[in-house]
């Protein structure tokens, strides 16, 4: 099942995912227990992640029992300035009360197939029924049609057994980490944030475009069980009939 929904701008669709973050971890607690999520990086999430961690949306969920992973990440320490996982903990980590236990970074800092393998290890450890069952996965699209890492024309187009693998984006001499469209698809709920005037025609060119998941990825993310939604503002909804 794939859902749209348009915002005005990106502030507006922010603060309108927040609250539905805030309504989906307590409904899966209050079912399973326990919450699991797949995070993105890049400058698209950052003010969702700081509407997250705003005193009026913080205490209302239950971090103690939150468990977040990250769907992506560069081959950088933790440290670094382009670190998606400093970025989290930057806009959200450092102001809610979460406990380390939960918060699963992958170890980015060292060789690419190395730290791909030992995240690999943290899932399958972490989802001990066999499969990555993630409750939600956040993703975003780049303007070359490309999610978490999955690059166009990219190796780790083609992985079907494993969840989490070195990517190299084709071109230049530069790895990524990320889930696999095997993982992703596995999630109960996938949200896909867009935003702005130059993704547009590539937006449109998914949704409405022929099928060509080798040089647009996304098209690769349709749950097999699960809900996929794309939230999208103005700017980018732009070019879609």
């Amino acid at each position: 099942m794939e859902n749209i929904e348009i915002y005005s701008d990106l502030h507006s669709l922010s603060q309108n995912l927040a609250e539905e973050f805030v309504g989906l971890v307590d409904e899966t607690i209050r079912t399973r227990g326990i919450f699991s999520a797949a995070l993105a990086g890049g400058n698209t999430p950052r003010p969702f992640y700081r509407a997250l961690g705003s005193p009026e949306r913080r205490d209302r969920i239950d971090w103690w029992a939150v468990h977040l992973f990250w769907g992506d990440e560069r081959c950088v320490p933790p440290a670094h300035p382009e670190s998606n996982y400093r970025m989290v903990r930057e806009e959200l980590l450092d102001k809610i009360s979460i406990t380390e236990e939960n918060i699963h970074r992958a170890p980015a800092e060292l060789a690419p197939k190395l730290a791909a393998d030992k995240y690999e290890e943290t899932l399958r450890s972490f989802f001990s029924n066999g499969q990555p069952r993630f409750d939600m996965v956040l993703l975003g699209m780049g303007e070359d049609g490309h999610t978490a890492s999955l690059f166009p024309h990219s190796l780790g187009l083609q992985e079907e057994q494993r969840w989490f693998i070195p990517n190299k984006i084709p071109g230049k001499d530069e790895w990524r980490l990320t889930l696999t469209k095997s993982a992703i698809n596995i999630a109960r709920k996938v949200w896909v944030i867009v935003s702005g005037k130059s993704k547009a025609d590539m937006l449109a060119e998914v949704l409405m475009g022929k099928y060509d998941p080798k040089s647009k990825p996304i098209q690769l993310i349709a749950p097999v069980d699960g809900e996929m939604t794309w939230f999208v503002d103005q700017d980018a909804a732009r070019s879609i009939e």
